[in-house]
Formats: structure tokens, C-alpha cells, sequence
């Protein structure tokens, strides 16, 4: 699975390139609550919702552990058009890669 990237981003609307060929735009702020670090994103258009999945949507919670350490805690939330096993393992493979993600810009940033 290739990382995915933030192409763009304004305070409701993001649009995640993992690929040349994969895109999708997702609400932001579906679940945010500032006092516990938590956000939530909500596919509206391609992504997950090209493959099987009716409605899917993420939540991240980022809980400090120490000064450079952070624990992230994540929900993942979907409905599915068909009846495949396999739909958990894929559904929370885009959320690790959009940690993964996250940790890079992060450390980017922080350098």
C-alpha cells in the first residue's frame, strides 16, 4: 500500500492522493473535540466508497505519553455494500497508513 498524502486541505474538505490512479475527499471535524485531541474524517467522494464500503468514516484520538511520544488511538466506522471477510483488515489498512503519514510530516516539520 503506498502512504497516502494531503493534497489539499481547508477546514471542512481534504483530498488524499495514496496513488496516481486512488484519490478521495473526505469531510474533516465530523468528531472533533479539542479537549481530548480528537478528530474525525468522513469519505464523501472515491476512496474507500469506490470499493465496496457505503459509508466509511475514521476518528483519531492523540493522547501525550511523554514529551516525544504521543499515543494515537483510532476508530474506524463503516458500512459495506457486500459481504466480504476481508473488509475489517482493509478498512483499518488506510488508517495506518494515514498515521504513518501523519508521523512524517510531523517529524518533518519538528526537524
Amino acid at each position: 500500500m503506498v502512504p497516502a498524502t494531503v493534497q489539499s486541505c481547508s477546514s471542512a474538505l481534504a483530498l488524499v492522493n495514496a496513488s496516481k490512479i486512488i484519490y478521495q475527499k473526505e469531510k474533516i471535524n465530523v468528531e472533533l473535540d479539542e479537549s481530548v485531541h480528537k478528530i474525525g474524517l468522513q469519505v464523501i467522494e472515491g476512496g474507500h466508497l469506490n470499493h465496496g464500503f457505503s459509508s466509511y468514516k475514521r476518528s483519531f484520538q492523540l493522547t501525550a505519553i511523554q514529551e516525544q511520544e504521543i499515543l494515537v488511538s483510532f476508530t474506524v466506522t463503516y458500512e459495506s455494500e457486500v459481504e466480504d471477510t476481508t473488509m475489517p483488515s482493509r478498512s483499518t489498512q488506510a488508517a495506518v497508513a494515514f498515521i504513518r503519514s501523519l508521523e512524517s510530516y510531523l517529524l518533518r516539520a519538528a526537524a
